[in-house]
């Protein structure tokens, strides 16, 4: 899926497409790029929920307001949707649109790995994670170890900045974008 898929599927309907990956990737139609950030944002926040919620399975999120409404189509790799005006009955006709355009894992080519890191620097990354979110640190840290498919027996450098970021968007959301920065400063200063 890219943004030619995405810009395509406003000419059969859909109004606002938008895709996000759990690994972090989001891609929007030319229409949806002034609402990227925010999206980028949702994604965080609904990926969290789900993993939260562990066995039960999501497959459709709908949020529908006076003037705009979401509707998203969620499988194993992120999720499809679309913002819309609401109006009776378009909603199904949006989900039958996403699921056509469901994200598909692309494969990743190697572009030669960084150097193996020390996997103790996991620890000092909880340590200071535990600053900032308390009682919620290792199921943050678990769920962004997951999500971002980070081995800890097989870490590189890239690997580290990955979970930073998923880490200090994850922060962010539950204590402030302030603090999610500058928990992510303190990781990035610990790399260095």
């Amino acid at each position: 899926m890219d943004q030619d898929a995405l810009n395509h599927a406003v000419t059969k309907g859909l109004p606002m497409p938008f895709a996000l990956t759990k690994s972090g990737t989001t891609l929007v139609a030319n229409a949806t790029a002034e609402y990227k950030e925010n999206l980028a944002q949702t994604a965080l926040v609904i990926f969290e929920t789900i993993s939260a919620l562990g066995e039960v399975k999501i497959e459709t999120i709908e949020v529908v307001g006076d003037k705009k409404g979401i509707i998203m189509d969620v499988d194993a790799e992120g999720l499809t949707g679309t913002i819309f005006e609401p109006r009776e009955g378009v909603a199904v006709e949006y989900l039958k649109l996403l699921r056509e355009l469901r994200v598909k894992p692309v494969a990743a080519v190697p572009m030669g790995r960084m150097a193996l890191v020390d996997p103790g620097i996991l620890e000092k990354i909880k340590a200071i994670l535990q600053d900032y979110v308390g009682d919620f640190t290792d199921r943050i840290f678990q769920n962004q170890m997951k999500n971002q498919g980070i081995d800890a027996e097989e870490l590189h450098g890239e690997d580290v900045r990955r979970l930073i970021l998923a880490l200090s968007k994850a922060t962010g959301m539950i204590v402030g974008r302030r603090k999610g920065r500058e928990l992510s400063s303190k990781l990035i200063e610990l790399v260095k």
